[in-house]
């Protein structure tokens, strides 16, 4: 037999007709067996006379597996009180029905599994709405209690398997239909809500939650992903009956607004249920949602294994910020493995700009975190080992090297896969930078060469130094190094010489305090033997000497020097 397209998709399609319609014989049997055993039930409960009350009873199925038990108690007078318990079926724990005597009358007690409050007490005609774990029904005599424990018994594994198989959502766009059709308008005995879910055709996985309360209108922003499915809850007050969801460590990924207004972002969301059939459903959808997300989250995720396609990525998203009442513009350029942020914030009359530059292979990788402060999200960058090695001027003037920086967003979603940009940019260069740390050694001539285009003239706003370094001896791999300070009152200089063979190639750091940057060169056991003279005067041997540099990037190169050239001396 030959196969073609057209064949192959007719027995697909009756393929999925035939499960279709076996699957569906399978749910019809399955509610006549519960629908039987419940039809045993509903006979045995009997109106039951006790000392001073008469007790009637009934059972009515709202839908297979749910049901309202209504009992009507009247007194002496005929004075009847009514009240009615909504359950599912598949709730009560098998193991928690019992039948018991109190004074005058047979009870048969209905638990529900873990004692969640999942039975809807109605009062007062339904104007009165509470939840509880657990109810009673009536026995005629104690025979007809245990007959009634014995048939509730028999019905509830019937109720658990159609309960089980009662939706059939497979994949992602099933359940998110399934919550834009089913999170709707709920009726309270006092007010109602009203709950809307709307989706973007691009980010399906991204819904917004609106939700109606009186005069108070809240709207929820967030992508489904964020979401923890392990805590997803029944959280029940009042006559409310709502789902709780939080989200995955707990984040503030979820964007709260108060009538069009920023509130700011939270870590958890309630969805309001219309009823208890309707409640267990959403309580399940959510759980199963959330996968099926994380999944589409990921295949959306953008490409960034060029470096221009994550700088752009970034740039993107963090070119208009608007929080707290500021608009903040950032721009990242990269030259080569350093980066400059320019973060340009309007608040009212206030404007402020910061430059931060930073080699980008100073920030640590696996420290990025996303946080929020009130209405704004941030990434928070942190330097390797907490080292101050940003540098930082506000509106051109020069303010204390940082440890950290703040890149701000507007969307968890955008934060979240802002961080990885960042991540594979660091990635990028890492192993750049692992190979200039492995030169190899060279001569005094070259280090001579090197040093004389790093060791520079420092200007501050009140002051000056002027340094520079000289071979002082060959033949003791010595050198002389001068700094002249001076400022508008005076004028120091101070020389030192040490030999190469001295240093330790350990105690050569890149060192940081408030506006000034330093590159540190130590000697070996820190011993003293650093000749000093300042203004011509012999002064004590020291153990170290301090280059100034204007940059970080200028104090690691001169340190890279110093330990190739030490590196050739040893």
């Amino acid at each position: 037999m030959i196969y073609t397209l057209e064949s192959t998709l007719n027995y697909r399609i009756l393929l999925i007709f035939f499960t279709a319609l076996i699957t569906s014989n399978q749910t019809h049997s399955q509610e006549a067996g519960l629908q039987k055993k419940i039809a045993i039930v509903q006979e045995l409960l009997n109106s039951v006379e006790a000392n001073k009350l008469t007790f009637n009873q009934d059972l009515k199925t709202i839908s297979p597996g749910y049901y309202d038990y209504r009992v009507v108690e009247v007194n002496g007078k005929g004075q009847e009180e009514e009240t009615i318990y909504s359950f599912a079926l598949s709730d009560i724990n098998k193991n928690g029905v019992r039948s018991y005597t109190k004074k005058d009358v047979i009870l048969v007690e209905l638990t529900v599994s873990g004692k969640q409050k999942l039975i809807k007490k109605s009062t007062d005609g339904g104007s009165k709405i509470s939840y509880q774990s657990t109810f009673v029904m009536y026995g005629l005599n104690a025979d007809n209690g245990r007959d009634l424990e014995n048939a509730l018994e028999d019905a509830i594994p019937d109720a658990e398997v159609l309960e089980k198989d009662r939706l059939s959502l497979t994949g992602f766009e099933d359940h998110l239909n399934w919550l834009k059709d089913n999170v709707g308008n709920v009726n309270l005995p006092k007010e109602e809500v009203g709950q809307e879910i709307n989706t973007q055709p691009e980010r399906p996985d991204f819904i917004v939650l609106e939700q109606n309360l009186g005069s108070k209108k809240k709207r929820f922003e967030f992508n489904l992903s964020v979401l923890n499915p392990n805590s997803v809850n029944y959280k029940i007050s009042g006559e409310e009956f709502l789902i709780e969801v939080g989200t995955k460590k707990g984040v503030a990924g979820i964007k709260h607004f108060e009538n069009d207004e920023l509130q700011g972002y939270t870590d958890q969301v309630l969805f309001y249920a219309n009823s208890l059939a309707n409640g267990k459903s959403l309580h399940r959808v959510l759980r199963g949602v959330v996968p099926l997300a994380e999944s589409k989250f990921d295949e959306t995720e953008p490409d960034f294994s060029k470096i221009s396609l994550a700088l752009d990525y970034i740039n993107s998203k963090t070119g208009h910020v608007e929080s707290d009442g500021m608009t903040t513009a950032q721009n990242l350029v990269l030259t080569d493995h350093m980066a400059t942020l320019i973060s340009k914030e309007n608040e009212g009359d206030k404007n402020e700009e910061h430059e931060y530059l930073f080699n980008l292979t100073d920030i640590n990788k696996n420290g990025i975190s996303i946080k929020e402060k009130r209405t704004r999200l941030f990434l928070v960058l942190n330097t390797n080992k907490g080292k101050a090695f940003i540098s930082h001027r506000l509106n051109g003037e020069i303010e204390n090297f940082e440890k950290e920086l703040l890149i701000y967003f507007d969307s968890y979603e955008d934060a979240l896969r802002g961080k990885i940009a960042l991540q594979a940019l660091i990635d990028n260069f890492e192993d750049n930078e692992s190979k200039n740390e492995n030169l190899s050694a060279i001569d005094l001539n070259g280090a001579l060469s090197l040093l004389k285009k790093e060791v520079n003239q420092i200007t501050g706003t009140d002051h000056q130094i002027e340094q520079h370094i000289e071979l002082l001896e060959s033949e003791e791999s010595s050198f002389k190094f001068t700094k002249i300070e001076s400022n508008s009152k005076k004028s120091t200089e101070v020389v030192y010489e040490f030999s190469i063979k001295d240093l330790n190639k350990q105690l050569l750091e890149v060192e940081v305090s408030g506006k000034r940057a330093w590159a540190e060169i130590g000697t070996k056991s820190a011993e003293k033997v650093v000749k000093v003279y300042e203004d011509g005067e012999v002064q004590n041997y020291v153990n170290h000497i301090e280059i100034e540099t204007p940059t970080i990037e200028n104090a690691k190169n001169i340190v890279l020097i110093f330990k190739r050239l030490a590196e050739s001396i040893d």
